[in-house]
């Protein structure tokens, strides 16, 4: 399903199978790949399982509630009142998918919302440093990143969510939990599938230039 240059290699010189689906097998005659990779990527999952005789039900919008678990003995550390989540970090290898400015937005966060609205982050391993120097509460499980249940758990109950192009964006989008997700110009949010009702984007040519005043203005449409 990755269809990238790294699975064809596998296949050509590891695996070898006669079978093989991929973006080539699943063009229709005369189909050019470029043409299909402009449609939404959990589009093009869906019709490549199909023709791989697969039935597909949650492709483009997968039910998580299974993974949804108790998580009271780690909040009841950190959280007494609702609470608004971000997720401000990304991969160091895609750093142009970081909105730089989340310092100031949690600023403008708390001096407006604080008294009804805790401002919390969950970090991965590798951003638990890097969680220390935002003015908002860690949320951590004793000492380290919640594991993947946890998180989706955490994304459950947030009031509102703002995020970069990652991961947890992607749980959000699935959960139709109302949110924004950032994004500049190194891809679109049509083409990455991760619109929902509640979760939208807000998508800029400069992620460096998209003021928080902007950002403020779409979490009041809704906290308001």
């Amino acid at each position: 399903m990755q269809n990238s240059s790294r699975t064809k290699f596998y296949n050509k010189y590891l695996v070898n199978l006669a079978t093989w689906s991929s973006t080539e097998t699943t063009l229709e005659p005369r189909q050019l790949k470029s043409d299909f990779d402009k449609d939404p990527v959990l589009k093009r999952m869906e019709i490549q399982l199909k023709k791989s005789n697969i039935k597909t039900i949650n492709v483009k919008r997968s039910n998580l509630n299974w993974a949804v678990s108790n998580i009271g003995h780690i909040t009841k550390n950190y959280l007494h009142k609702k609470y608004i989540l971000i997720f401000p970090f990304c991969s160091p290898k895609l750093i142009a998918k970081k909105w730089p400015h989340y310092s100031i937005l949690i600023s403008q966060l708390k001096a407006k919302y604080s008294n009804k609205y805790h401002i919390v982050v969950a970090p991965g391993p590798s951003e638990i440093e890097e969680s220390k120097f935002l003015e908002a509460k860690v949320i951590l499980d004793k000492g380290k990143a919640l594991r993947i249940n946890e998180l989706i758990s955490l994304i459950k109950d947030a009031s509102f969510i703002i995020a970069n192009d990652t991961g947890p964006a992607h749980i959000c989008s699935h959960m139709n939990k109302p949110g924004l997700v950032l994004f500049g110009r190194h891809t679109s949010a049509h083409k990455v599938s991760i619109e929902s009702e509640k979760f939208k984007p807000i998508t800029v040519n400069d992620l460096n230039l998209l003021q928080v005043e902007t950002v403020m203005e779409e979490i009041k449409k809704v906290l308001d």
